[in-house]
Parts: C-alpha cells; structure tokens; sequence
C-alpha cells in the first residue's frame, strides 16, 4: 500500500498544473466533506465564497477554525492528566468546559486582535515592541427581526428576515475561568495558544467587576501566560492572585525592557 501510494505521488508530482488541478478534483469526488455533501457544493466553491466574505465574515470563521483547533488539537493533550470536556448546550459566555473529578474549568477561546491585517501591538510606544500582542475580550451579537412581506400578484404573505446592528457586550469576571488565545495571527501556526486564569485579566477602570477589551498577550510564555494547558488549569486551580502586566504596567519602557 506505501509503494502504491508512494507511486502515486510521484507520478503526481510530475503532472502539469492543470493536470494536478484535475487529480485533485477527482479525489475531492471520492473523498468529500460532509459539509459539501450537506451544502451540494464543493470545497473549492466554499472557499472561494469566504475569500471574497467582509472581514467581519472572514473574522467569524477563523474564530471557529480556532475553536476547531482547540478541540482537535488541545483537548488531547489534556486527557492524559485526566481532564474532559463536557458538552454544552446553548451560547454560553464559554466555549468549552473540562471536567476533572468534582474539579471544573470553563475556558473561552478568542482569537489574537488582528488591525489592517497585522497582528496588533500592544502600546508598542511604551512597551518593547513584539512583546506584547492583543486579544478583544467582548462579546459580539448581531440580532435578526422578522417582518411580513407581501408575495407580489398573490394575497399571501412571506417572513422576511432582517439582521440588526451588531452589538458588543462586556464579559464579567466569573463569566468564564481561563482565556485561550490561539495566536496564529503572529505564528502562522494554529496550535500556538496562549493560556491564562480569568480573574487575572486586567479589569474596566469604570466598573472593576468587567473585564477590559482589550487585553496584553504575551508573544513568549511567561509567568501569567503559558502555552500549555495543562499548566494553566494549575495554576487556575491553585487559587493565585495575580494581574497580568501589574509587574510592568506603570514602568517607562527601558524599565519594562529590563524586567
């Protein structure tokens, strides 16, 4: 079976582009997605469809590639240490929720604040720049109202769906348990997160009981950010109190250099 598929590739490899172009296509035949089976649409198509999607489209489906990651990616690094997720139901102000014994942690996923299509900095004129990167921790709604329309020639009536402006709310403190925040924005890789407690997020400066927007990634494991899971459902489960940035967060930046 190696041989076959070994000789497939390269006979594959010497193919024109065009003719790699139908190779392709005639897999996609054999093998394809559930979604183009559900949809009856192919891969190509779909993805075509998102490339020429607004940004706020486009943002929306990395944020769920992100969550796909997660899933497939993270979760199973975690079992070993005897951590499950839990399913579910509902738009809760968590994506994910890990269960170990009488021991829980809800986990909210975002992904790293892209501006112009460049990861965003955080206060690069103040801090060393690469250090710190941002993450937007709100949420976003968009709601839809629904209204009768009358079918042109005929007494009969149809829905017809509007979308509302969309709207953004605070997260609480307590509304989830530890920030996951998938950095591929600067990485290009989308198994590189950064993990941190909840109540350690900087609070509004308005109302301490909600948790600021906007917030400071780490670009390296520190600390109060770590790339491992496993490490920050520790720490969350020890119960320590700390801020993230509080070290640093009032220092000219030679200083904040030097720490």
């Amino acid at each position: 079976m190696d041989e076959s598929v070994e000789a497939i590739k390269k006979l594959t490899s010497e193919c024109s582009p065009e003719e790699q172009e139908a190779v392709k296509r005639y897999l996609r035949t054999l093998l394809p997605h559930p979604l183009e089976r559900e949809w009856g649409i192919d891969a190509e198509t779909i993805l075509s469809a998102i490339r020429r999607s607004s940004d706020l489209t486009k943002r929306g489906v990395r944020g769920i590639i992100a969550e796909a990651v997660f899933d497939n990616s993270v979760i199973p690094s975690i079992r070993n240490s005897g951590w499950e997720p839990v399913d579910i139901v509902g738009n809760l102000s968590y994506d994910v929720h890990v269960q170990r014994g009488n021991a829980f942690a809800r986990i909210q996923i975002k992904l790293q604040r892209l501006e112009k299509g460049v990861p965003k900095l955080y206060y690069p004129k103040h801090y060393d720049e690469g250090s710190l990167y941002v993450v937007e921790v709100q949420k976003t709604r968009s709601g839809e109202k629904t209204t009768k329309q009358p079918l042109a020639g005929t007494k009969e009536t149809l829905d017809a769906t509007d979308t509302v402006t969309v709207q953004t709310r605070p997260y609480r403190f307590g509304d989830f348990d530890i920030l996951a925040v998938n950095m591929h924005p600067s990485s290009g890789d989308w198994r590189n997160f950064r993990y941190t407690v909840a109540s350690w997020l900087l609070p509004r400066a308005q109302d301490k009981s909600l948790i600021e927007i906007f917030q400071p990634v780490a670009s390296v494991p520190n600390d109060f950010w770590t790339d491992d899971l496993s490490v920050c459902l520790d720490w969350f489960e020890s119960g320590v109190n700390r801020t993230v940035l509080s070290e640093i967060l009032h220092l000219p930046k030679s200083k904040a250099k030097a720490i």
